[in-house]
């Protein structure tokens, strides 16, 4: 059944998935008729609180793959290691046949992030539309919408985005993954690129120097990095709704889950000529301040818990959830001039 020609067309389908600075961590292994996906540790960021974002991008490709399966008549029971004492390979996906298909493949060549503006328009009936796609799994999916909840949430985003660039191990991170030419994209493939991420030719300039700590340093003690910040969170007043997905369970199952919902709840979204954009710093922080809050300065860390009773307030049944992903959706200005590169499958094959 899974044949070489296949399993490497449902590893291609698999690799356009979404990932946290675009670092892609997954390998996959073919095992007769299944597919084991794995964490590529060399790849996930190394301040990932609980690996969360790792996992959620390892369910956005585990969907891919599903849907891609479905899309040539397989069914695709995917079942999470940890269930069998498996955690570092975190789920497999077990073909069979049957008569199945999923309408979301068309769409997965067209999926693509959009930090451009949106129409402030609301999104009306597709949510319910777009929560019945994901009722099957095992993730939250809410919703928040109008102007001032938009607003909220801009503020919010403003005064934690900062911190990345004043905090040394975030800094230090966040420079790692940076491609600054076109030279170093198409020899790592993965990681952060500035045509992607549509950055004025200014900033980037700018970011070539705070590369080195100590200027760094000086440049955020006269605020440029909180005027980035704001620049960037004012994306989010343009919007027709955001949605927050949540995991229910708490571990890699319920990240890959919440990956899994983020994947169609996205897909759905391009069908409907919808764009979207992930902000995953406010979920990122609020559970790493729980978890590891020796990462910040206290003063980063009063900021960031400041904002949790204003985020559930947003958001007030995801209060016993586990943030994963903020999705910014609305009707697209234009369309992105550039999209990420993306590893070979071949180099995402564990032999």
């Amino acid at each position: 059944m899974l044949t070489d020609d296949l399993f490497m067309a449902l590893v291609e389908a698999a690799s356009r998935a979404p990932s946290a600075d675009n670092m892609q961590p997954w390998q996959f292994v073919r095992h007769e008729d299944a597919i084991e996906v794995f964490l590529e540790r060399q790849r996930a960021l190394p301040t990932d609180v609980n690996a969360m974002f790792g996992w959620i991008g390892i369910g956005a490709a585990v969907e891919n793959l599903v849907i891609a399966a479905a899309h040539r008549g397989l069914k695709a029971a995917v079942e999470h290691g940890a269930e069998d004492g498996r955690p570092e390979r975190p789920a497999v996906v077990r073909l069979s046949t049957g008569d199945v298909d999923d309408p979301l493949y068309d769409w997965l060549e067209q999926r693509v992030t959009n930090r451009g503006p949106y129409q402030v328009s609301h999104l009306g009936p597709l949510v319910a539309e777009f929560n019945a796609v994901v009722r099957h799994l095992e993730a939250g999916v809410h919703w928040v919408a109008g102007r001032a909840a938009l607003e909220r949430m801009a503020a919010m985003d403003a005064n934690t985005t900062y911190i990345r660039l004043e905090n040394k191990l975030l800094h230090d991170e966040l420079f790692a993954v940076l491609r600054f030419t076109r030279g170093e994209i198409e020899s790592m493939r993965y990681g952060l690129d500035f045509e992607s991420l549509e950055i004025p030719l200014v900033l980037v300039v700018i970011a070539r120097t705070l590369r080195h700590w100590s200027l760094n340093q000086a440049v955020s003690r006269l605020g440029l990095g909180r005027l980035v910040a704001k620049m960037l969170a004012s994306r989010l007043r343009t919007a027709g709704g955001l949605c927050l997905v949540t995991a229910r369970r708490p571990g890699p199952m319920g990240y890959i889950e919440a990956g899994r919902a983020m994947e169609r709840i996205w897909l759905a979204a391009t069908a409907r000529g919808l764009a979207v954009q992930p902000h995953g710093v406010l979920p990122q922080y609020l559970t790493k301040v729980q978890v590891e809050p020796e990462t910040f300065l206290p003063h980063h860390a009063a900021a960031i818990r400041s904002h949790r009773e204003p985020f559930y307030a947003l958001f007030p049944g995801a209060r016993d959830e586990r943030p994963a992903i903020v999705l910014r959706m609305g009707r697209p200005t234009r369309s992105p001039a550039y999209r990420s590169v993306r590893i070979r499958p071949e180099q995402i094959i564990r032999r």
